[in-house]
């Protein structure tokens, strides 16, 4: 090990929104020496995805910094006076913003951290004596822990995977090039955001005038986005605290419960969809034309590919029937799924990962490992299961950065002291599975 290498305090793999936070408000510590690389060119964030009229799910002030530290230069209110666009901002009245406009705040608070490393993917991860060795693009650096944030990579049904292609994609890759859907028969595959965000686009002719369009979802129906104040109250830092110590089947059936919180379509993009086929059936007299079908509670199950044409076979979860479609192209809005990096192979054996493949967390978002406790194995967006839904959320992205950090340090650098709450979850004591758990469809 050479001892011209670099070595820092906290070593940052990826540069995802979560990790950027941590750069941004460890940035202004004094003495805490940190690094964070990742392997795009610049700063990225689902450019894929960066659709036209999309947009978050979240408030702007659930930003990289200001929810722990609101006077933090880095702020989203500081990037709209910086943008000299802040009056123009608050006239606009909007309760959320667009995906492309977070894309580029982030863009600038990346541009405002000096302990960044583009270009610079990360290759392997060793750990020596009492310290880190990563081995990456640019050279080798020392650390006394690392935080991963690589994220996530796409979901696919099994079906689907062996016919990834131009014609057969992951939504996540929808934006990188021009597409060309004109007089194309279409098979858009999933009911959630980027489902209605796709579908819209299409019905707005962003990429052509296709000559159908079919919108498929497992669930019941398109459902809308659970936006009530009450439900937000799962989105806060006492929320997760009682959370954590809940039983893990307590832990699965409770996430079963919110998914709509995080998971839904906006009522927003519900009515803008439902106004558009109101306007081209009922107003235009287009009922019989076959452009657009919705169906809901189907579940693909098949898919061959005949000739230049693909032959899908969904199964109908109310009549219980298969039904056949032939589409020419499919975009598949299935989501992610988490990955243990490559990168992590020579320590792999040291890190406590379950039977499904996640990492167990300690309550600070640390790895439990076969290794001095001295140094840790930070991670983030990778503890839905241990520390309920919000943990992938970027509703407390600030929050969990700062108490990274706080751990880091040993001391509370940042007050993240719990606020009352409007809510009483209880005392946090683990629920048994023994007991019976009340159903959340009824009462």
């Amino acid at each position: 090990m050479s001892k011209d290498m670099k070595h820092f305090d906290l070593f940052g793999i990826g540069i995802g929104p979560f990790n950027l936070s941590i750069a941004a408000l460890s940035q202004g510590i004094k003495g805490l020496n940190t690094a964070f690389a990742d392997a795009h060119q610049s700063m990225t964030w689902h450019p894929g995805l960066l659709l036209n009229d999309a947009r978050m799910q979240t408030s702007p002030l659930k930003d990289m910094v200001t929810a722990v530290e609101p006077t933090n230069p880095l702020s989203f209110l500081s990037y709209l006076v910086n943008k000299r666009k802040i009056y123009a901002y608050m006239a606009a009245q909007m309760d959320t913003i667009s995906r492309i406009e977070f894309a580029d705040y982030l863009a600038w608070v990346a541009g405002r951290v000096d302990n960044l490393m583009f270009d610079n993917p990360v290759d392997a991860v060793e750990f020596a004596g009492d310290k880190f060795l990563i081995h990456s693009k640019q050279g080798s650096y020392t650390s006394q822990h690392i935080c991963l944030g690589t994220g996530k990579v796409a979901h696919l049904p099994q079906c689907v995977k062996p016919h990834m292609g131009p014609k057969c994609l992951h939504a996540s890759r929808l934006a990188l090039r021009e597409r060309n859907y004109q007089g194309k028969t279409l098979a858009v595959i999933g009911g959630g955001q980027t489902g209605a965000d796709v579908f819209l686009n299409l019905l707005q002719r962003q990429w052509g005038e296709p000559t159908r369009v079919i919108w498929i979802s497992r669930r019941p129906n398109f459902q809308a986005l659970d936006e009530g104040v009450f439900t937000d109250q799962y989105y806060t830092p006492g929320y997760g605290q009682i959370f954590y110590g809940l039983s893990d089947g307590v832990k699965h059936q409770e996430v079963k419960h919110q998914k709509l919180s995080s998971d839904g379509i906006t009522s927003a993009s519900l009515n803008e969809i439902y106004q558009h086929l109101y306007q081209e059936r009922f107003i235009n007299g287009e009922r019989d034309s076959g452009k657009w079908s919705l169906r809901p509670h189907r579940t693909l199950t098949q898919m061959r590919q005949r000739n230049d044409k693909y032959e899908l076979t969904l199964v109908n979860g109310i009549t219980g029937n298969n039904e056949l479609l032939e589409v020419d192209e499919l975009i598949l809005c299935t989501g992610f799924e988490s990955q243990i990096p490559s990168y992590l192979s020579p320590i792999k054996q040291k890190l406590d990962i379950d039977q499904y493949g996640q990492f167990n967390l300690n309550r600070e978002f640390s790895v439990a490992w076969d290794g001095p406790k001295t140094n840790k194995v930070y991670a983030v967006n990778a503890g839905v299961h241990s520390h309920g839904i919000l943990e992938p959320q970027l509703s407390l992205t600030a929050w969990r950065s700062a108490t990274i950090i706080n751990d880091m340090l040993g001391h509370a650098h940042f007050d993240l002291s719990l606020e009352e709450s409007i809510i009483d979850w209880g005392e946090g004591k683990p629920v048994s599975e023994t007991k019976n758990i009340i159903n959340h469809q009824g009462i």
